[in-house]
């Protein structure tokens, strides 16, 4: 097993496209939306990518209201994360103790970015390079393919066949004329036009580098994977580039994209030199115990911590490891586990992968100090985190202490005593329908739909597809949609049912959508009366936790709202909404957020 998660699979994870590949952007794209203490922004992509990566777009049929309660919750967000660094929870270490690993998986990706990709990327490097690339090469080539699972001897032969060809172009024997004489017997060519790579397409593959980087008159083969290749560099013509300033974030992606793979090798090199393999002592006895608990079904991830503090406690912290810089025992092995990398599931995990992924983690600890010491934390464990994931556990422990902490105990007298004053308003029951409904915008359909149900074919068989709608009846009467913003076209009609009985053809007017047929069937139908509190005792503990979670948290946003500067740019996002192709104009956006 090859661990390597820590730079391949994270810096994907983290969004590594980010800086490898620049995509066109409107010219709202960065336009501010709004901004928390001056400091804080929220650009039009990044609500742009919150709406979608949080599924807005589809939870609410109006667009402007999904973006604009989208907004109003990056705010919320963003206020949590500023004022758990604010009030200093950053620096409880047990509360953190369960976003360490985060924390340190980033860790490992600064110090990699930092320490070696950066080589690569920086401003002077990226000015050295600028300065190779006022050139377009212009040149021909002959590919003569390897047939797949080709033979050593078949590899020999063609190898012989591009040295000849090679040979013949460097005694002077016209390109052209190979280009002819080698079509003739069966190898590929690219006919005989000259193909041109400048700066930017030489970023393409390693191939085109290869050639980019050669010299006028130059012949050279590339032996690549599926192929070799006889280059002959007709030309090479010095042009003018752009000035630096304007494609240096351009060329800049192009070297992170290009230097990844170097960067990394150079990292695992290092890695890897961290301390002498040859120096490691492993305790076989612990090791058969590790891989016997193993076989437990869910040791990785969950219950190894209980099974190795038990062991602890026991006074069993059994040595796994010793070596040059010191011993892992089973006390260390649980810190490792918690804070730096954890194995998945696995009850097939043999000795050689157990012993191969301590020495991962035990690697993937030293750089973690190591970025420490060069002040790494301070940089990706903040309120501006980028990345999404450890901002919403940032959040999820501020709500464990802001909100959840200050939840009552649901004990059976607090219980009682919120029944009794909730009784009238969260525990009448409303009389509800809920319904299954077949719409059509063509009545014939409808019709076709209903005379089958009339000739005895069930609501369900007469129609491959139905929506599932509820509405219930207030204490005075009214008709409303449940849990659903939709109009109530067809309660009226729903509540005229008995349960299992089925009706049409219901017509009304979506004004969206226009003229609509629904045939109908009743599914159920609740009653309206007053839930006892034998009803409601299996879900009421839930209903007083969530009850009290939803009031503090309301004072606990205000609080925040008031406590920090929010400016929100209604304007930006009228104009960014409309010319993203959104013509109705947003409600005011996150009203009463504003300072």
């Amino acid at each position: 097993m090859k661990f390597r998660y820590c730079i391949l699979i994270l810096l994907l994870a983290l969004g590594l496209n980010t800086f490898m590949g620049c995509e066109k952007q409107t010219r709202y794209d960065q336009k501010i939306v709004a901004t928390i203490e001056s400091d804080y922004k929220i650009s039009f992509t990044d609500l742009n990518k919150y709406v979608h990566d949080e599924f807005y777009h589809r939870r609410f049929r109006d667009k402007n209201e999904a973006y604009t309660r989208a907004l109003n919750e990056m705010i919320l967000n963003q206020l949590r994360c500023i004022d758990f660094f604010e009030t200093g929870l950053h620096n409880d270490q047990q509360l953190i103790q369960n976003i360490r690993r985060l924390i340190n998986e980033e860790l490992i990706v600064k110090y990699f970015e930092s320490e070696y990709l950066s080589k690569y990327t920086n401003e002077e490097f990226a000015r050295n390079i600028y300065n190779q690339l006022g050139k377009e090469v212009y040149y021909q080539q002959i590919v003569i393919n390897k047939p797949k699972n080709a033979s050593e001897t078949q590899l020999e032969a063609l190898e012989k066949q591009a040295l000849e060809i090679k040979a013949k172009a460097d005694k002077g024997a016209n390109f052209d004329e190979l280009l002819n004489q080698y079509s003739e017997i069966g190898l590929e060519n690219t006919d005989h036009s000259t193909s041109m790579i400048d700066w930017r397409s030489s970023f393409a593959s390693p191939h085109n580098r290869v050639i980019f980087n050669l010299n006028e008159g130059e012949i050279r083969i590339l032996d690549e994977y599926h192929a070799y290749y006889i280059i002959n560099i007709i030309d090479v013509k010095k042009i003018n580039l752009e000035p630096f300033e304007k494609i240096k974030k351009e060329l800049i992606s192009k070297l992170r994209e290009t230097y990844y793979y170097t960067s990394l090798n150079e990292y695992d090199r290092d890695k890897n030199n961290l301390f002498d393999p040859n120096s490691l002592n492993w305790n076989e006895k612990t090791l058969d115990q590790l891989i016997e608990w193993a076989q437990i079904p869910e040791f990785y991830p969950d219950i190894y911590k209980d099974t190795l503090q038990a062991a602890i406690a026991d006074g069993r912290n059994l040595t796994i490891l010793t070596y040059s810089e010191g011993q892992i025992d089973l006390k260390e092995y649980l810190r490792l586990l918690n804070e730096i990398l954890i194995l998945s599931n696995s009850r097939d995990l043999d000795k050689k992968t157990l012993q191969d992924f301590i020495v991962e983690a035990v690697r993937s600890d030293i750089i973690i100090r190591k970025a420490q010491d060069l002040g790494f934390e301070k940089e990706v464990f903040h309120p501006r985190t980028k990345n999404t994931v450890l901002q919403y556990k940032i959040i999820d422990l501020y709500n464990q202490v802001m909100i959840e902490s200050k939840i009552p105990e649901p004990t059976n007298a607090t219980l009682r005593e919120f029944y009794q004053a909730n009784k009238d308003s969260l525990y009448y029951q409303l009389e509800k329908i809920n319904l299954f409904a077949m719409v059509y915008p063509d009545k014939s359909e409808a019709e076709k739909t209903w005379a089958k149900i009339q000739a005895g074919t069930s609501f369900e068989e007469a129609g491959n597809r139905w929506f599932v709608k509820t509405f219930i009846k207030d204490r005075d009467g009214q008709i409303k949609s449940y849990l659903s913003k939709e109009p109530p076209y067809l309660g009226q009609a729903a509540f005229k049912l008995q349960e299992s009985e089925v009706d049409g053809i219901i017509e009304y007017t979506d004004p969206e959508k226009g003229p609509q047929y629904a045939v109908i069937k009743c599914a159920k139908r609740t009653p309206e009366k007053q839930l006892s509190y034998a009803d409601v005792q299996k879900s009421i503990a839930d209903d007083f936790i969530k009850y009290h979670w939803d009031r503090i948290s309301r004072e606990v946003n205000q609080n925040l709202r008031n406590k920090y500067r929010i400016k929100v740019y209604d304007n930006v996002l009228t104009e960014a909404l409309a010319a993203a192709g959104k013509d109705d104009k947003p409600s005011p956006v996150a009203k009463g957020a504003q300072k």
